[in-house]
């Protein structure tokens, strides 16, 4: 295997790094992209992971953590460049975007772009530096304090097909029985981010993974760290990387259009339907949540079910803004959204 270079640094086989990735100088100093490079003995792909473009979901650079604790530079096939904290600025203030009254305050919405806003040089460092040099990327994406996430995404609608299909296949390796099928020429997101520009600029396969949450105490989010190092092993053994198996379900749900079903009203967000409801269906009309004002006690919202569908994104009593994380539901009077068995 030959060594890695990652931003002038190199890396020998059978070892790891951690490199500093420059994006810009800011008022009180650099803003970087640090990177856990491990180069694998053996010849193999690069896989590229992604944690925390969102700076408020710092759950997922424990992801980084515990897998990178998992590695062995010399039964590696290939390369890893994992990235635990992408976007710095943002968890600075723990907060979603970067706080800077920019035109693209959202750094997985700014890739390919060509301002000088921090959000757009940080996502640039992560297209020249490490999406150039990769065979695949998996981005993690959890839920906010009080919201979870459950599905794993890819994009249908690449000019190259087979990216797609290269992609779907990481998808069902993941083990999470609900697999989200994206568009980026048409859909909410769009192909300016993490996904869609290594996509379409690069070729580069990908996923998002969105497993987890914050808020639900210590036992269900240890389960959900379990499921994510899993997971990306899971995709590492489905690419060769590592030895095993990689693990399949019986079943998935495969979501393509979906319902994001959340408050009107901000306030103490009680939900009705809980997370033990989660894979499970809901009927139109279906009471869901009750926003409370908290200084009145006054049910201010009544969140419902827009149709039938299947809860994968869940949530706990929580403070919420209008139009805050509460729940995602798979549209099943979609036909195209149905349970499948690869």
């Amino acid at each position: 295997m030959p060594d890695l270079t990652v931003a002038g640094t190199d890396v020998p086989a059978g070892s790891r790094r951690v490199v500093r990735v420059p994006v810009a100088h800011d008022v009180t100093g650099p803003v970087e992209v640090v990177t856990h490079a491990v180069a694998g003995a053996h010849d193999g792909p690069t896989l590229l992971l992604l944690s925390m473009l969102h700076g408020n979901e710092w759950f997922s650079m424990l992801i980084i953590r515990e897998l990178l604790a998992r590695l062995d530079p010399e039964t590696l096939r290939g390369n890893v460049l994992a990235v635990p904290v992408a976007n710095a600025p943002a968890l600075l203030t723990n907060s979603r975007c970067i706080q800077d009254n920019a035109d693209e305050p959202d750094a997985n919405r700014t890739f390919g772009g060509p301002y000088q806003w921090l959000s757009n040089q940080i996502s640039r460092a992560i297209g020249d530096h490490l999406m150039s040099q990769s065979h695949a990327i998996i981005d993690y994406h959890v839920g906010d304090w009080g919201a979870t996430m459950a599905d794993v995404s890819y994009v249908t609608d690449f000019g190259d097909a087979g990216v797609s299909g290269r992609s779907r296949a990481m998808a069902l390796c993941y083990g999470c029985p609900v697999v989200h099928a994206l568009t980026i020429h048409t859909g909410l997101r769009g192909p300016r981010t993490s996904l869609g520009f290594a996509g379409e600029r690069y070729g580069v396969p990908g996923i998002v993974a969105e497993v987890g949450g914050l808020g639900f105490g210590e036992a269900q989010e240890r389960a959900w760290l379990e499921q994510n190092v899993t997971g990306t092993r899971g995709v590492m053994q489905h690419l060769g990387m590592i030895d095993g198996d990689a693990p399949r379900l019986p079943r998935y749900l495969e979501v393509h259009d979906y319902w994001r079903v959340g408050p009107k009203a901000g306030g103490y967000l009680e939900p009705v339907v809980g997370l033990e409801r989660q894979f499970g269906d809901v009927q139109p009309g279906e009471l869901m949540a009750r926003v409370v004002d908290p200084l009145t006690f006054a049910v201010v919202d009544e969140v419902r079910a827009p149709g039938h569908g299947t809860i994968f994104y869940a949530c706990r009593a929580h403070m919420v803004r209008p139009g805050g994380w509460a729940f995602g539901v798979a549209n099943r009077e979609d036909g195209r959204t149905r349970w499948i068995t690869p």
